[in-house]
């Protein structure tokens, strides 16, 4: 039987540390990174007072903020806490900083937390449904099941060598990153008990986990320069069902041969960019790329672009058309985590591809889901993650992590060279 640690407090709110909640009798609710930084770490130092600038540190490890950040997580923290007093809790030390009140840890089992999850989510998929079902008559169903991304999200990015392999795990919560964490692992074990040593080496590669799927990018670098080398690099995008097999291709230091498309026009030539993309889902192995083609505009770090996606044909192995697409960026330099932070606005989608309707595999989900919120203007944001000469690294959040292949004239060529996030 496993079990794992709840911290629970007098207000009869329980802290789970490991998925990052809070937990009453009749609900669960996520914290963000900052907030379940700084609750554990005043329960471990419970018996000392904390100071302001250690909450600071530890609440936002890779930035500088001010008080006022911090301020707003303790008052965030109470309101979760379901404080009636201010301090029920979270005790106010004028001049000193903050302290944790009494609580205990009990041991909670996991299979009657699955129980009680799975009638939750019952329950939650009926009130959603019924949201839904009242909005579409009201005619706003689409607020609902696209809100436009106001803000770009914060992750929870970490650092590993395994090896002379570089590593880099980007996730949203802890949880996230033990699973990754432990997969990693289990992966170079699994490779070293079939060969009877490390076969992936000199190695940058960089692990995304979303609630729904697992991604993946690597490259081969060369030591002296700790650049990719050409042909290189890879992506793959994982159904969670999916990751045996992804692990025996990956052990196993297999790759997909990938092939050129390219639309030439009276005024297109060649794309600016390529993107070469592998998805592994009950669909089969499936190869996509997309060409870029982008136009500069009249604004400063503003940029219209189209992209025509192609997939290999499961009976053929041939390219066929997927998509149709034309949006937007504009490059965001600062209040990014990474490189660049890009805002994508979309502008216009066709479906090129003819079965999507009857088709759920990931590989059509990833662009089903965008064309909806086409109708919507939904405002998403992708990261530069890493950047060399014609090469970048991309993450989306929704989408995973994919090379950028760029001509001279694609403006991402412009921003910094760096390795890491």
């Amino acid at each position: 039987m496993s079990n794992i640690e709840q911290i629970r407090f007098r207000t009869k709110v329980c802290f789970i540390a490991s998925q990052g909640v809070l937990k009453t009798p009749e609900s669960t609710l996520k914290l963000n990174l900052s907030e379940q930084y700084i609750l554990s770490y005043l329960i471990e130092n419970h018996s000392t007072p904390v100071t302001k600038d250690d909450l600071l540190k530890v609440g936002w490890p890779d930035r500088i903020v001010t008080e006022a950040s911090l301020f707003q997580v303790i008052r965030a923290l109470r309101v979760k806490l379901n404080e009636k007093t201010k301090g029920d809790v979270i005790e106010t030390l004028p001049r000193v900083g903050y302290q944790i009140r009494e609580f205990t840890r009990e041991d909670v089992d996991l299979s009657e937390q699955k129980s009680n999850s799975t009638i939750s989510k019952i329950n939650k998929k009926t009130i959603i449904s019924a949201i839904i079902l009242t909005s579409t008559l009201l005619g706003s169903g689409a607020w609902y099941m696209y809100p436009p991304q106001t803000e770009p999200t914060h992750f929870l990015i970490e650092h590993d060598n395994i090896g002379n392999n570089n590593i880099t795990f980007i996730t949203q919560n802890l949880e996230q990153q033990l699973d990754l964490r432990n997969k990693t692992k289990e992966i170079f074990l699994q490779q070293i008990n079939k060969y009877g040593k490390m076969t992936i080496t000199n190695q940058r590669i960089y692990f995304y986990k979303s609630d729904d799927f697992y991604s993946i990018a690597w490259c081969q670098v060369t030591p002296k320069t700790n650049q990719c080398k050409p042909m290189t690099d890879f992506s793959y995008k994982v159904s969670p069902d999916k990751w045996t097999k992804f692990t025996h291709l990956f052990i196993d230091n297999t790759r997909i041969f990938r092939e050129k498309v390219s639309l030439i026009s009276d005024s297109v030539y060649e794309p600016l960019s390529i993107v070469y993309r592998s998805y592994i889902s009950n669909y089969g192995i499936i190869s996509k790329i997309s060409n870029f083609y982008i136009s500069p505009t009249d604004k400063k770090n503003v940029f219209d672009y189209s992209k025509v996606s192609f997939i290999t044909n499961k009976k053929t192995s041939h390219y066929q058309a997927l998509s149709l697409s034309a949006e937007s960026l504009t490059i965001m330099n600062k209040k990014s985590q990474f490189i660049s932070t890009l805002k994508i606005t979309p502008k216009a989608f066709h479906w090129a591809y003819q079965d999507i309707s009857k088709n759920k595999a990931l590989i059509f989900l990833d662009d089903d889901n965008k064309s909806k919120s086409y109708g919507y203007n939904a405002i998403r944001y992708d990261y530069v993650v890493a950047a060399q000469k014609k090469l970048q690294l991309i993450l989306g959040e929704s989408t995973g992590l994919y090379w950028l292949h760029s001509g001279k004239n694609n403006p991402l060529t412009l921003l910094p060279t760096k390795i890491h996030p």
